[in-house]
């Protein structure tokens, strides 16, 4: 059985008070707390309590109602600015039956509508208390997650206290170019969007009155090395015929679209104009999931993103004005 993989979305946050202006998450944690005199092991803890009581013991779900997460298990480390845990959640909102693998012709059970098919999910929030720039980590799996529903729960508690973060995907360096050695490039697109009334009639008089109106131009059909395909690839023509017909004429009137395709064929994408600068999905180790389970151990995991997490403050610029 190949059993499920483990992936890990990382995003950086910034913290911003009700006016948008930067502010340090030692603000947050005072704001949360109700006090501006409370030991920071204290805070910790109340934010940790806090968080806890915004789910009111039971599933929060996304605006539609398709998926529900809550809370496992939670923790802190005043000292390292991390609180962290493992949330249950998946899909709900929608009657399915249970069978073994071994028959499809007896039905085993009936999950109704209102309950939810749970797996664990790894969560790492690191808030230092010195600086406004925070670093979310959440845990996933290649064909099923919760990462969206996670990152708009924080982002709602966090606004409830008239706060707000604004949040990047991030990858660290050493991961993108061990990506790049071992990947290709098998697809290239040219997306063009809000095209004249003029050029959209002039595909076809039925396009002129839809505004939306988009054209992709696709490649496919070649596989050639990252470095290879950026020594051959001219960033600001990369097709060497006239687009002008499709208002592509100038660089900065299109986008260019680069699919990037692993060995164990993972895929990540990105624009030619970030000059290569590629979000692969982050894959983690077997070795860390439980024994004989196919969801992650919380101590091995906890360790595993805590070197992670380092790399992250490294490469972010952060210098402690505090002892962690």
């Amino acid at each position: 059985m190949a059993g499920y993989t483990l992936k890990l979305s990382i995003y950086t946050i910034t913290l911003k008070d009700g006016e948008k202006n930067d502010v340090p998450f030692s603000n947050l944690h005072k704001a949360i707390a109700g006090s501006n005199d409370m030991p920071k092991v204290e805070l910790f803890s109340s934010v940790k309590d806090k968080f806890i009581h915004s789910f009111s013991e039971r599933f929060v779900l996304n605006y539609n109602k398709t998926k529900g997460i809550a809370i496992k298990q939670i923790n802190t480390i005043p000292t390292m600015n991390i609180i962290d845990g493992m949330m249950i959640g998946g899909l709900t909102g929608i009657e399915q039956e249970v069978y073994k693998t071994s028959s499809s012709e007896e039905k085993q059970d009936t999950i109704t509508e209102d309950e939810v098919t749970a797996l664990p999910y790894y969560f790492k929030i690191w808030m230092p208390y010195d600086s406004n720039v925070g670093i979310i980590m959440i845990q996933s799996y290649t064909e099923t997650g919760v990462v969206s529903l996670v990152m708009d729960k924080i982002k709602h508690f966090i606004r409830s206290y008239n706060f707000f973060i604004l949040s990047n995907p991030f990858v660290d360096e050493e991961y993108k170019e061990r990506f790049k050695k071992y990947s290709i490039v098998d697809q290239l697109v040219l997306a063009k969007t809000h095209l004249s009334s003029e050029a959209r009639g002039a595909l076809n008089k039925s396009f002129a009155d839809f505004e939306g109106l988009k054209v992709e131009i696709k490649l496919s059909g070649f596989n050639i090395s990252i470095d290879e395909f950026w020594h051959q690839i001219n960033a600001q023509k990369p097709l060497d015929i006239d687009l002008s017909e499709f208002e592509m004429r100038e660089r900065e009137n299109y986008d260019v679209i680069a699919t990037y395709k692993d060995i164990s064929g993972k895929q990540s994408k990105a624009r030619l104009s970030k000059n290569l600068d590629i979000l692969p999905t982050i894959i983690l180790d077997s070795t860390l999931k439980e024994q004989g389970k196919e969801y992650p151990n919380y101590e091995k995991i906890q360790t595993y993103t805590n070197t992670i997490l380092t790399k992250v403050k490294q490469e972010i610029g952060y210098e402690a004005n505090e002892v962690e």
